[in-house]
Parts: C-alpha cells; structure tokens; sequence
C-alpha cells in the first residue's frame, strides 16, 4: 500500500542525510566542521527510527503497564498512606481514549509520562515495605522486570541509530 503522503517524513529525513553524506561532509575539511556533521548525521538517523517506531513502542508501554497496574492496587489495598496512588492508578487502568480524538506521539508520550510516574511512586512505597511483604517482593519484582523491558524497547529505538555509524561527538 502507498503512503498517502509521500514522500513520508522517514523518506525525507533519510534523503537528507544521504545529501550530507554524499554532498556535504565530503567538502568539509575542519575537524570540528565533520564532528558537527557527523553529529547531525545520527541525530538525523534516531529521528528516522522514532518516527518508525516510536508510536508502537508508546503504544506497547501503555499496554504493558495498564496489565500491570491492577497487582499493584491489589497491594496498595493494604497499605493505608496510598489512597491518592491507588486512586490514580485505578484511573489510568480505567481511562478509555477519546475515539474522536488522535492519539499523537506528544499525547501518547504525555500518557506513559503519567504511567510511569505512577511506576516510580510504587517504587518509593515499596521500598518502605517490611521485607516480609510477599505480595510488595513480587510487585517490586515485576516493576523491575517493566523497567528491563522498558529499557529493552527504548534500546531498540535508539541503538540503530548510533551502534556502528562512528563516533559520536
């Protein structure tokens, strides 16, 4: 199927760089001059590879915490100082998107922003619980397993960009 829009952002950032590639770093002879370039060069490279995942690993993020959320107000049930994070995190297990209204990468990003304050609170809490909590070691257990995996999924974004494209700056 072809993009309605073409060329696509992706298209036109990738055209970019290769004239830099192609055109420009060539005729630069500064050593500060082709660090700059080749700074532009992978910065150019990650915003191709944000636009190409970015929504989906957005999108997953949301899923995975909203799957995760409702052991963490099981736990928070018995703690008696969490009634505003057990009520957000009910909240955000509970909010339905506005169909009306598209879901853009700033919106989605403000969504898991929110999400993953919630992530840190739980963490704060869970470090004051008694060690022999079992259901607190599990739930920290699996928000570090969340995290793992959130830094998995950001990895998968930002490492094609920069692993094996030079130095950096």
């Amino acid at each position: 199927m072809t993009p309605i829009l073409t060329p696509t952002a992706t298209e036109v950032l990738r055209c970019v760089r290769e004239t830099m590639e192609s055109g420009i770093i060539p005729s630069l002879s500064g050593r500060t001059e082709r660090s700059n370039a080749a700074t532009i060069q992978h910065m150019l490279r990650f915003v191709e590879h944000r636009i190409d995942k970015e929504g989906q690993l957005l999108f997953d993020e949301i899923a995975y915490l909203r799957d995760l959320f409702p052991a963490a107000l099981d736990w928070l049930g018995s703690q008696s100082d969490a009634g505003g994070l057990k009520a957000a995190i009910g909240q955000a297990i509970d909010a339905t998107p506005d169909p009306t209204i598209y879901p853009s990468l700033a919106r989605l990003s403000e969504t898991v922003a929110a999400l993953r304050q919630h992530v840190c609170d739980l963490l704060l809490l869970l470090q004051a619980a008694p060690e022999n909590d079992g259901q607190a070691v599990d739930l920290h257990q699996r928000l570090r397993d969340y995290i793992v995996w959130q830094l998995e999924q950001e990895g998968s974004m930002v490492e094609p960009a920069f692993i094996g494209h030079g130095p950096r700056r």
